[in-house]
């Protein structure tokens, strides 16, 4: 068994293609699509779902079976298709174009597999088997889902407004390091009752280590919390 390298990949405007209509290829479109990739669909058959994304143009849709060539300028391709030979042919054209390939549920024919995925906002957790059981991958994801809840969500959004804010007006970074170790491991974030509450109480951390390096607090800082 392979054991893949974990990566995230930036896929905003790039072109994706999946070859496939059904419902596999439906749910991957719909990824594709949330990260912003430019997806285009090609098969003889689709789903009335990616027949609406086609129709308001989300997507580009190619109604016939797929044909060397259709991969060409491709970032990363899906094939969810059950015809051997389609799923052999994607594949050989992706590896002589240096494309990135995932053959759904044939792994031997995939450079790289999709983790079970827990996303709160920028929090995102993902979780893999290197391939060996996709139902474990799952499970525990839902157990992630039960512990990283929606709070967590509102409590990193802050913590990236405190720090961009931190890293111009406390130049020491001794400092900074103890700001943002208080902020990170002091947290009973699973307990909190009222967000806006806890918000505040972030900021009012960050201000007390803010003042601490003499810095003024001046009538902007007023929206801080």
């Amino acid at each position: 068994m392979k054991k893949y390298y974990p990566i995230m990949l930036d896929i905003e405007g790039r072109k994706c293609t999946v070859i496939g209509g059904g419902r596999v290829a439906q749910r991957k479109v719909s990824s594709l699509i949330d990260h912003g990739a430019t997806v285009t669909v090609i098969s003889p058959q689709v789903t009335d779902k990616l027949k609406q994304l086609a129709m308001e143009k989300s997507i580009k849709l190619v109604e016939r079976q797929y044909i060397e060539g259709d991969l060409e300028g491709s970032y990363l391709v899906y094939v969810a298709t059950d015809i051997p030979a389609v799923n052999e042919g994607c594949y050989q054209e992706a590896k002589k174009k240096d494309i990135m390939i995932n053959v759904v549920d044939v792994p031997h024919l995939c450079d790289f597999i999709v983790p079970a995925v827990h996303r709160q906002g920028s929090l995102t957790l993902t979780v893999s088997t290197d391939g060996k059981s996709p139902m474990f991958s799952r499970k525990i994801r839902e157990e992630l889902q039960e512990v990283y809840g929606s709070q967590y969500q509102l409590v990193i959004d802050t913590m990236g407004e405190i720090r961009e804010i931190a890293l111009k007006e406390i130049p020491d970074i001794e400092v900074r390091k103890e700001l943002f170790h208080r902020l990170t491991y002091n947290q009973e974030v699973r307990e909190i009752k009222d967000i806006e509450k806890y918000r505040e109480s972030m900021w009012n951390i960050y201000k007390g280590y803010r003042n601490r390096e003499g810095c003024d607090n001046d009538e902007n800082n007023k929206n801080w919390v």
